[in-house]
């Protein structure tokens, strides 16, 4: 807490001498009553709380220093949403002066996919001289923390102590572009003791427009690192490239990775023990027909370690089509199968077929969704699956209102041929909205019903209701948005100990300037 004073103390006053600045604030405070046997499987806090997110932003230039900052906090007491009463969701402070910036707080900067593609609590430095030759330079210092709390090592929020450091130069030489990364990440203390990790991570990636349309793009990798707990160092290699061609009516793309079983990646993104190839395809028919086919291979046990080889293959293809109908200009059709094949240690051979069809009928829109999945793996699982679900909604204006009604209907249907077991779900709702907007009020009320029958397990039946009003005003001169919300979820299973039931309702507004 003495943190986050001392950091407004800093930040607010700078508000005054910011030629930018911007504040919003959404203040909330709700009330769950929680009733029934098997009140503890609801994931709702019961009682009274509240909850207030407070955003600051400001920027300004003086002496040709550009800086802007913003900070933004969460208040709350309720632990179900948040482990601390008082907890810091964004800081960041940026300064800018001629061809040298720095950056510090939450870090959002990216070298590679195989290096760096995760965000830090530290800080960057970035040199950029425009119209020049000389190479982009970025280097980062960090940590990544998911918390500002586990920077101070609060003990609600306490996670690995992961240090990171790296850097990496960047050539823009117009259609190729050329980059070298370098990433160092150090565990020095874990909470845990099963893994500790040294790492160092290299890499060289490019992006080149061989012609209009025409794109390669790739990176190539490696990784020394050593694993302390089991006392273990390994060395692993990972590159992909890619080939892209652009230009109608298609849209061609192939890629091939592979990827050493000793690679790793600490903060880049990198399935190791992977060798893939992916390739996509998007051909425009027509104005009114587009098709999209893929495919992707990929294996492990690339150094043949494994007791046995899992081989992957999914191809698939969609079909689009506009005016399906001829004589209905708004209908839209989807067709869509994916085929996802493993063999290796088990066969697996799974089927996903999709039709989606939405259209305009008179004044009411419709969309509507049929998906089959069938499962099939040898003595581990035979089943299938098929889901349903319609929409119907429309928009209805009288003198100055607008209301627009909703109806929702959905279906589950699964059958497990080896558990022998069929399990249903069938669920409708409806809904209103209302807007009036020279009261600048809307509004909208939903009520349905949930129902899940199974054989084996408990069946269950859900009531559910919800009741959401907005008013525009002015608070203090600041636009503002007061906001009422209720709900109501009524759960009824077949054993009677775990029926319960929530009543909810909150109260709020929201500003900013």
């Amino acid at each position: 807490m003495k943190k986050l004073l001392l950091m407004l103390v800093l930040i607010v006053p700078l508000s005054g001498y910011a030629s930018e600045f911007h504040t919003s604030n959404e203040f909330l405070m709700y009330y769950n009553d929680i009733t029934g046997n098997g009140k503890n499987q609801s994931s709702l806090t019961d009682g009274f709380n509240y909850m207030d997110t407070l955003n600051l932003y400001g920027s300004d230039e003086r002496d040709g220093l550009k800086y802007n900052y913003n900070l933004g906090l969460k208040f709350t007491d309720d632990r179900r949403n948040d482990v601390k009463n008082v907890s810091i969701t964004n800081l960041n402070g940026s300064f800018n002066k001629d061809d040298h910036s720095l950056s510090l707080g939450d870090i959002f900067e990216s070298f590679s996919q195989y290096t760096l593609a995760s965000s830090l609590k530290g800080a960057e430095y970035k040199f950029k001289k425009d119209g020049s030759r000389i190479p982009e330079v970025t280097a980062v210092f960090g940590y990544p923390y998911p918390r500002w709390d586990s920077v101070w090592k609060d003990p609600k929020t306490v996670v690995t102590k992961r240090q990171v450091y790296g850097t990496r130069i960047h050539e823009d030489l117009g259609d190729l572009n050329l980059g070298l990364n370098y990433l160092k990440a150090n565990d020095v203390k874990v909470v845990n003791d099963t893994t500790k990790y040294d790492s160092k991570n290299y890499s060289f990636d490019m992006d080149y427009i061989i012609m209009p349309g025409l794109t390669l793009n790739g990176e190539y990798a490696k990784s020394d690192y050593d694993e302390k707990i089991s006392a273990t160092s390994e060395k692993g290699d990972a590159y992909r490239m890619e080939i892209v061609g652009d230009a109608d009516p298609s849209r061609v793309s192939i890629e091939y990775e592979n990827i050493d079983p000793d690679y790793l990646s600490l903060l880049g993104s990198a399935v190791s023990d992977r060798k893939k190839i992916k390739t996509k395809w998007t051909y425009k028919y027509s104005k009114l027909k587009t098709f999209n086919t893929g495919l992707l291979w990929y294996r492990d046990n690339l150094d043949g370690q494994k007791t046995a080889t899992t081989y992957s293959l999914r191809p698939e293809f969609s079909m689009s089509v506009k005016k399906i109908i001829p004589s209905r200009p708004y209908s839209y059709a989807n067709f869509s199968y994916k085929f996802d094949r493993k063999y290796g240690n088990n066969s697996e051979k799974d089927h996903y077929f999709n039709v989606n069809y939405r259209d305009k009928l008179n004044e009411i829109d419709n969309d509507t969704n049929l998906g089959y999945t069938l499962y099939k793996t040898d003595s581990v699982r035979d089943a299938s699956e098929i889901n349903f679900n319609t929409s119907f909604n429309t928009r209805l204006e009288s003198s100055d209102c607008v209301y627009t009604p909703q109806l929702n209907l959905g279906s589950w249907y699964s059958n497990d041929e080896l558990a022998n077991q069929t399990d249903k779900i069938y669920e409708y709702s409806l809904g209103l909205g209302y807007e009036k907007p020279a009261s600048n009020i809307t509004a909208d009320i939903r009520f349905g019903q949930n129902f899940l029958r199974k054989e084996v397990g408990d069946d269950s039946d859900k009531l559910f209701a919800s009741l959401n009003v907005y008013y525009r005003t002015t608070v203090m001169n600041l636009d503002s948005t007061v906001f009422l919300r209720a709900g109501y979820n009524n759960y009824n299973f077949s054993t009677d100990s775990n029926d319960f039931r929530e009543k909810s309702i909150s109260l709020g507004f929201n500003t900013a300037f």
